[in-house]
């Protein structure tokens, strides 16, 4: 683990303390012009390098609680005020000709966070589909441990039925510590011209550090029950590369694997 120091005056005095002026006069030796500028760079680089890498890595760990993404199982959290963020994700079915691609962008508005969710679905090689799913969530810290929140979406697609239905999901998540995080969803389906069903979930995610974490659900939505386990990488304080395989459970379950890059600004 990189020890990150305090970058106060104090440490940039150990520059000075060893410039070419100091070093000459301890040691009582004529020092070369070129070798004591060449300390002196290494010094220098050597703290401005350390500091902007652990300036990075507290970012990222302040970051907000996960999964969220394209993660079944939501999160307990939302964007920081004024904060923005687009979720994309790429579904292929492993056997099935089935794809899926998503775009969500959201801001948070006031107490809440207001997004819309555009997925681009092709069933085998011809049938194709746009669904628009806005979604407005409200989270809220009871303490610094654990979240609850309410999510509510709409969903609509681009032919007939047009209007498909709608969802609230309440979502539970709980820092059990440093690097162990739990995520439990509880909701129900509203379906327009189909029997309403509930839905319901549970994820388990471990971070070992700010960089990478590795995320394991089971969850049950549309009368089937799923698995997934994926990974994030964080590739900058705003922006992470999530990659997973998920498989339902049943007689012939299918399997598919999940590519997603999501970015807050």
């Amino acid at each position: 683990m990189l020890h990150c120091p305090a970058f106060t005056s104090d440490a940039f005095a150990a520059i000075g303390a060893a410039s070419p002026a100091r070093l000459s006069s301890a040691t009582g030796e004529h020092w070369d012009a070129e070798a004591q500028q060449e300390i002196l760079m290494r010094k220098t680089n050597k703290i401005f390098l350390t500091a902007s890498l652990c300036a990075w890595l507290a970012g990222a760990a302040s970051s907000s609680l996960a999964a969220g993404g394209h993660f079944a199982v939501d999160d307990a959290a939302i964007l920081e005020p004024g904060q923005c963020q687009l979720e994309t994700w790429f579904d292929r079915e492993t056997e099935r000709a089935q794809r899926l691609l998503h775009v969500g962008p959201a801001c948070r508005l006031g107490a809440v966070e207001v997004g819309l969710n555009i997925d681009r679905v092709r069933q085998g090689t011809s049938s194709t589909s746009t669904i628009l799913a806005p979604q407005v969530k409200w989270a809220l810290a009871l303490t610094e441990q654990i979240g609850i929140g309410l999510i509510g979406v709409a969903n609509a697609q681009d032919r007939s039925p047009r209007y498909l239905g709608s969802t609230l999901v309440v979502p539970v998540s709980i820092q059990v510590s440093e690097q162990w995080l739990v995520h439990v969803n509880v909701g129900r389906d509203f379906r327009a011209e189909q029997t309403d069903g509930n839905r319901a979930g549970a994820a388990l995610e471990w971070a070992p550090n700010a960089i990478v974490s590795v995320i394991g659900e089971h969850f049950r939505e549309d009368g089937a029950t799923h698995r997934r386990l994926g990974g994030r990488w964080n590739l900058t304080q705003a922006t992470s590369l999530d990659l997973s395989r998920a498989q339902s459970l049943g007689a012939r379950p299918p399997a598919w694997w999940t590519l997603g890059l999501n970015t807050a600004y």
